[in-house]
Parts: structure tokens; sequence; C-alpha cells
């Protein structure tokens, strides 16, 4: 008799908790990249136009493709066919994104530079970028490159860039 008298209550109890915690599960999937509109998840043709860093004038004369990869999750992956590099010198990028706004996104990758050898030395590129969504199917971002030795300190100056992509067909 006493677990009759607990079953009802109980029950009624966690369908009460399953109907409020619902809405608040659904809402917070909103915050999730890959649920959002406009989402970067995907594979990305991307032209990048080196600049200078304190002017923001472009160098369309250097201008180079690469292709991005975001993935469900906030991974992402990363080549470039950028010609200032040696065959083999520089390896695939890894890196992270996330959601900063409505329409915007914030991605970090790295690169191992193998060896040195032309404009590069051993280390590694780091690569942080703003990016705006323009449409489903296009972005355009702000580039900021470092290269870093392998104990830390940097190998050239700072680089600037912008970025022009379109969702791979």
């Amino acid at each position: 008799m006493l677990r009759t008298s607990i079953a009802g209550p109980a029950i009624a109890a966690a369908t009460l908790v399953v109907l409020m915690a619902g809405p608040a599960v659904a809402d917070n999937r909103g915050a999730d990249r890959s649920h959002a509109p406009a989402s970067l998840q995907g594979s990305w043709e991307v032209t990048i136009t080196p600049q200078d860093c304190i002017t923001g004038d472009p160098f369309p004369a250097f201008a180079f493709n690469s292709l991005m990869t975001f993935h469900a999750g906030g991974t992402m992956t990363e080549t470039t066919a950028n010609p200032t590099f040696q065959p083999g010198q520089r390896s695939l990028g890894a890196g992270y994104w996330l959601r900063s706004g409505r329409r915007e996104y914030d991605a970090v990758f790295q690169a191992y530079i193998q060896f040195t050898g032309g404009n590069y030395t051993r280390g590694h590129q780091r690569v942080e970028q703003a990016i705006a969504m323009q449409d489903d199917d296009h972005w355009t971002a702000a580039l900021a490159i470092a290269f870093v030795d392998p104990m830390g300190g940097t190998t050239r100056p700072p680089g600037c860039a912008s970025v022009v992509a379109s969702r791979m067909p």
C-alpha cells in the first residue's frame, strides 16, 4: 500500500521535470554551432589576399587559394596552395571554430613548418580569423598570422590578410 501511494506522486513529479526540461534543452540547441542558421559547417574554397597590417592595403598579386573544412563539433582542417611554401614544407592545418555572433564565427588553426627554407623557418604557423557570413554560401574574414619557432619565439613579422570564401559545391 505504501508503494502505491509513493509511486503516483513520483511519476507525476518525473513527468513534470521532463516537461519543464524539454523546452530548456531545445532552447540550448540554438547555441550549438552545428544547428545555427547560416552554419559554417562544411567545406569552403577560400581566396586569401595578404595585406599591410598597418594600412590595410591589399597585395592582390600575392593572393592564393586554400581549402577549409569546418567539422560538426567545432574542429576544422585546412590546406593551402600558397606558392611561397616549398613542396612538403608546410603540414595541413588543424584547429577549432566557434560562434561569436548571430552570423559571426572565430576560427583558429595551426600548421607545422617542417623545415627551414625559402621565406620560412622551422616551427609552426598560427592563423586566427574573424569570419562574417554574407549568406549561407559565402563569407569574408580578416586573418592574423603568426610564425613561431620551436622555442616559442617569432620567426617573422606578423601577417594580415583578407579572405573571401564560397561553399564548395
